[in-house]
């Protein structure tokens, strides 16, 4: 009883544990939102200050193609409210700290921006296809009223010359595809509601992947998918280069 006792309270230390590099992060997006919050309070010639910074910072095909090459980094600090933010700075330092405890803040730190630079372009990809690309169907007629308020919905086709995208998103997933690379036999716990479930980290990619999927095609939120996926296979081959290059997870 003692055992059990001691295993479960090591776990639920680990759950409290924040790596460094992935606490350093999460605070730089945390810092961002607050400061874009607090600009969006200030006028600048007719228009929030945070409608002037967004344009400059979120990843954008015509501005990326004029000069502004830090775009594909910069977009991952900025998120769209509150729930996008804690969703994905929850994912970074609960599940990040962990892929930084065994890989280091180096190999983290490659990981997150070599991932999230990926998917941004990825997804400037999908949008540079889609005229081509058949029109998904209308499949998200049984989401509720109260449920679009909460949820950002698509409202129209997004094209290479009005498409945004913005969040760490494609970095988080990254760090999963890294480790599912790294340690694909290795248990992790997800957090279902409020009960932990055990499944291998190989599992834990597959099972996100085809909840973007079921998002895509049953809920068709206003979210850059494209980078979630493309950001989680980019930092699968990131951890296969890792495996090839002597750091054997398993």
């Amino acid at each position: 009883m003692i055992t059990l006792m001691r295993r479960w309270l090591w776990r639920l230390r680990s759950f409290f544990y924040f790596s460094p590099t992935a606490l350093a992060l999460a605070g730089v997006c945390f810092f961002v939102y607050s400061m874009t919050a607090i600009a969006s309070h200030v006028d600048f010639y007719g228009h929030s200050f945070t409608e002037a910074i967004y344009p400059l910072f979120e990843l954008n095909w015509t501005l990326l193609t004029h000069g502004f090459y830090w775009q594909p980094v910069t977009y991952m600090f900025l998120h769209e409210g509150w729930f996008h933010l804690f969703f994905n700075t929850m994912i970074l330092l609960l599940f990040g700290s962990g892929v930084e405890a065994e890989v280091g803040g180096k190999r983290f730190s490659g990981i997150f921006f070599f991932g999230g630079i990926i998917g941004g372009l990825g997804w400037l990809a999908v949008l540079a296809l889609s005229p081509y690309l058949p029109d998904l169907p209308n499949t998200a007629g049984w989401v509720p009223q109260w449920m679009r308020t909460f949820l950002p919905m698509a409202t129209g086709m997004e094209t290479l010359a009005n498409g945004r995208c913005i969040g760490a998103s494609g970095g988080v997933f990254s760090l999963i595809g890294a480790y599912a690379a790294i340690f694909p036999k290795r248990q992790v716990y997800v957090w279902v509601i409020f009960f932990p479930l055990r499944m291998s980290a190989r599992w834990l990619a597959i099972m996100l992947g085809l909840l973007t999927v079921v998002e895509v095609v049953f809920i068709q939120a206003r979210v850059a998918y494209a980078a979630h996926v493309v950001g989680c296979l980019a930092g699968y081959l990131y951890g296969l280069w890792l495996n090839k290059r002597g750091f054997y997870g398993e």
